[in-house]
């Protein structure tokens, strides 16, 4: 579990980098899902699935990047 923890904080500075800079991030990628890795944008997509495809094919690891979705309609997501 002693490896994990640089992961986990790195993941926990991601989020934190989505939420403060949220209205930015909305303005340059309106209605689409965003990724997040290492406090930076590596990829956006209006389509999840495809997003998520094309960050594999980039070999990004998508279990570590922050997803998004910027929008300025409220949305329920179940998951």
């Amino acid at each position: 579990m002693q490896d994990q923890q640089p992961e986990f904080r790195q993941y926990k500075k991601d989020i934190e980098y989505a939420e403060t800079r949220r209205e930015e991030l909305l303005l340059q990628y309106p209605e689409q899902w965003v990724a997040i890795l290492n406090e930076e944008v590596v990829g956006s997509d209006s389509d999840v699935y495809r997003l998520i495809e094309r960050l594999r094919k980039r070999g990004i690891p998508t279990e570590r990047a922050v997803l998004r979705h910027l929008t300025e309609r409220e949305e329920l997501l179940i998951l």
